[in-house]
């Protein structure tokens, strides 16, 4: 996978960003609503299974498996954050997933790299459109879902089980049609 856009690279991961996606992963917000990246990888060295692994699946074009990209400046290819989408299980729908090392938080980029993402899953596939899913208390986050051209469809309330990584009860769900 490789997608420049005008500030941006959006790549595989390599070898050489698992410190990076260490200190990110670890970071307040995303382990507070994705905290699976950092329950799951306790230092730096369990990322490179994880590299490994999804560089295995870099000439894939199935939207439907679970893909996750390095997003990374495009003047020096540093990387900055995540995006990716894949089948969520419960809702049985495609759903994109984000974030942004927080020194680098609020300069659009996450919104950024959502679109361009976006377009390919759109030149890739058939799909008419793919999801957000973002717990109500992450602001921040509907915030980029917006600038990103998803729409708020509705607020969900799970009944009898907890959507995974949600610190409130509900979460808002998204759609962007093609």
């Amino acid at each position: 996978m490789y997608i420049e856009t005008e500030r941006l690279i959006i790549r595989d991961f390599a070898p050489c960003d698992k410190d990076q996606l260490f200190k990110i992963a670890w970071q307040e917000n995303v382990v507070k609503y994705m905290r699976d990246w950092s329950e799951n990888n306790p230092e730096p060295d369990c990322f490179n299974r994880f590299i490994q692994w999804r560089q295995s699946q870099a000439e894939s074009t199935d939207i439907y498996e679970n893909k996750r990209y390095a997003v990374a400046l495009k003047e020096n290819n540093f990387m900055i954050g995540m995006v990716g989408m894949g089948l969520e299980d419960t809702l049985n729908e495609v759903e994109m997933a984000y974030f942004t090392d927080e020194d680098y938080q609020g300069r659009g980029y996450a919104a950024e790299a959502l679109c361009a993402l976006f377009d390919w899953c759109m030149k890739v596939s058939d799909i008419l459109y793919l999801i957000l899913t973002i717990d109500c208390a992450n602001t921040a986050s509907c915030a980029v879902a917006k600038k990103a051209g998803f729409e708020l469809f509705e607020k969900r309330t799970p009944i009898s089980h907890k959507q995974p990584n949600m610190v409130s009860d509900s979460y808002f769900y998204f759609r962007k049609y093609r």
